[in-house]
């Protein structure tokens, strides 16, 4: 009986957590780094519209749609979580390690997005497939 009310009391938990989603904001409603660090890398005028989303505990990520398509994903403190382009994503983005990597593994690959977590980075290609780096930039695997 324990592990039913366990169960139930986790499972409205994470209903209450994901029912939220990501909700629009204003750009003066940012935490202050974050907004530090986007006008440090672009113009306000290219930011088509920017949400955030409750993760985990009491953080924040922030994502932001620049004109050309590209989605940029920070954490509260302004910590790249993500990007995201179906057409390509700027190189600034994109770890010199990793971009070499890919540059010389898959010449004719464009690098769609890029995401950063604790222990792994990952590359998506526009030839959809996956490469796995771990938190320095050395290549581990490719998914597919």
């Amino acid at each position: 009986m324990k592990k039913f009310a366990f169960i139930a009391l986790l499972s409205m938990v994470c209903l209450t957590v994901s029912a939220r989603g990501k909700q629009p904001i204003a750009f003066d409603a940012l935490p202050k780094i974050v907004q530090e660090e986007i006008h440090k890398n672009f113009e306000t005028e290219q930011i088509q519209f920017i949400t955030s989303e409750k993760g985990i505990g009491r953080h924040y990520h922030y994502t932001f749609s620049i004109d050309d398509g590209t989605k940029i994903e920070l954490d509260e403190k302004a910590g790249l979580i993500g990007v995201s382009n179906k057409m390509g994503i700027d190189s600034v983005f994109v770890p010199a390690k990793i971009k070499e990597y890919v540059q010389r593994t898959f010449p004719n690959a464009t690098i769609t997005e890029y995401k950063y977590e604790t222990m792994k980075q990952e590359v998506e290609l526009n030839n959809k497939l996956d490469l796995i780096f771990d938190k320095r930039g050395a290549f581990i695997r490719i998914d597919d």
